[in-house]
């Protein structure tokens, strides 16, 4: 019996100081969760650029992974005092993957960091630092280990992201300072936290393939939460067709 062919998912990575030593980094979760819904996970690094239609034509599905703040640079605007770690390669790198993935019609899935790219990507803007934007925020850099969640967010009924969750109303673990701004043209906000911020956006075009960004991180959650592993397995799913 011929095994069936088992779709390969690019994730992007980080590049970190290793002794000294410039090197790529993925957290190990992410491939976890790939492989547990069975893909077959690649580590794509960071450019050059013209490598990006490259590494999208060997995969059938793409995750932009979490990690560092988008650089303002990337979407236009002058950074905040309150701006960290950038990596403006990196953001180049995501942009040309998500214009070869919808060239190409490959499903995207954003983590994190991963849906503030896919945005801007797309067209949209960020805002760089909740606690100085948002009048009323709550905490979303939580204290409490990675896969705990910690708040509530509220999930459009009509989404596809509702369909696979199956909850209009979940918690989520959250780990990030930064968040959508301006909404690109051809995403919809899906999910929002307490204090209105963006925590979910699909495509607008049902037709598309699966393209879901969420802002928090499911890849820490999914080893026991079958919701969060349900993301992946549907993601994966996509990517076969």
């Amino acid at each position: 019996m011929v095994p069936s062919i088992k779709p390969v998912i690019g994730i992007t990575s980080s590049i970190v100081s290793h002794n000294n030593i410039p090197s790529y980094n993925l957290h190990e979760k992410h491939i976890q969760s790939v492989m547990r819904a069975g893909g077959v996970p690649i580590i794509i690094p960071t450019g050059p650029e013209p490598m990006a239609e490259v590494w999208v034509s060997i995969c059938n599905g793409i995750i932009l992974s979490s990690g560092e703040d988008i650089d303002p640079n990337s979407f236009g605007a002058n950074p905040s005092p309150k701006i960290q770690n950038t990596n403006k390669k990196r953001d180049l790198t995501e942009i040309e993957l998500v214009k070869y993935a919808q060239k190409h019609r490959k499903p995207i899935l954003g983590l994190c960091r991963g849906v503030t790219m896919l945005n801007v990507a797309l067209g949209g803007t960020v805002i760089q630092d909740i606690e100085t934007s948002n009048p009323n925020p709550i905490n979303h850099n939580q204290q409490a280990a990675r896969p705990e969640p910690t708040h509530y967010i509220q999930i459009d009924e009509t989404s596809r992201l509702y369909q696979i969750l199956s909850s209009s109303n979940i918690q989520v673990n959250s780990i990030h300072h930064q968040a959508i701004d301006q909404l690109a043209p051809n995403l919809k906000k899906v999910a929002v936290a307490p204090d209105g911020v963006i925590e979910a956006v699909e495509a607008i075009d049902k037709t598309s393939p699966m393209i879901i960004g969420v802002q928090w991180h499911p890849e820490e959650m999914a080893s026991e939460d079958p919701s969060m592993q349900k993301l992946f397995d549907t993601f994966i799913m996509a990517c076969k067709n």
